[in-house]
């Protein structure tokens, strides 16, 4: 019996007021709780909430009109703080300088006023697919930041720098992007290939040296875990195997300035 797919959840960064796009508007994005929204209402309080630490989040959300600067102009910012996560900018006009400007300031995509919700979040999504999948990806893993394309993981509070080999990078990554526990199989082919030579053994030997690189302590499995004959990542503290997401499915974490 197939099992359910599960969908990690996306952590979003809104900043700006959502007075503007009307009551219905992040209650719309949620997507079922697969969004988790955090809000702020100034390009300061962003910038001090991003800090360092621009894998707290999968991608930002900003108001073309803020009341300390405007959208634009904010996104500017970021990206010149090597912020690399996508930014989408909201506005309520379609106008097309605007328009010009903001993409132009570095942001992925510019949507307009009145939205059709369905498409914002496909947005997102295309948005935070393609960047999971860059070079310039870093991609949040238990206390670890990942960056795929240097083939490293930096602790974050220790400021420890893990190297990976090109191969135990590839199974994170593909790990990383699952829905659901991946088959010692489904690895082989995708991080192997046709090599002739691999087995799910070599899968095995892979998963077993990450483990050792990566586990806190020699023994614990807390973020490499077994999970359905395969394997499953655990991306976040709060969240250890798909079953224990799905029991969350449909709430949203509590809004960080929500009001």
């Amino acid at each position: 019996m197939p099992r359910d797919v599960v969908h990690r959840q996306r952590r979003i960064l809104f900043v700006g007021s959502t007075a503007p796009f009307g009551a219905d508007f992040l209650p719309g994005l949620m997507d079922h709780g697969l969004l988790d929204f955090a809000l702020v209402d100034t390009g300061v309080a962003a910038i001090a909430m991003i800090g360092q630490r621009t894998s707290m989040f999968d991608a930002i959300l900003i108001s073309t009109q803020l009341a300390d600067s405007d959208g634009a102009s904010l996104c500017m910012r970021l990206r010149r703080r090597d912020v690399h996560i996508p930014i989408l900018l909201l506005g309520l006009d379609d106008n097309e300088f605007d328009v010009i400007r903001g993409l132009d300031a570095g942001a992925n995509d510019y949507l307009v006023a009145p939205f059709r919700l369905g498409e914002v979040r496909a947005r997102l999504r295309a948005q935070i697919r393609a960047y999971e999948t860059s070079e310039e990806a870093v991609l949040p893993i238990g206390p670890f930041e990942f960056r795929p394309g240097g083939r490293s993981l930096l602790h974050r509070t220790s400021g420890e720098r893990i190297r990976l080999t090109d191969k135990e990078a590839a199974v994170l990554k593909f790990l990383y992007r699952a829905d659901a526990p991946v088959s010692r199989t489904t690895l082989l082919h995708e991080v192997w290939g046709y090599n002739a030579r691999a087995t799910t053994h070599t899968v095995e030997t892979h998963i077993y040296r990450l483990r050792r690189k990566i586990e806190p302590e020699e023994g614990s499995i807390t973020l490499l875990i077994n999970e359905d004959g395969g394997y499953w990542l655990m991306r976040d503290y709060h969240r250890s195997s798909p079953a224990l997401a799905a029991s969350r499915a449909g709430v949203m974490l509590a809004h960080s300035g929500a009001h």
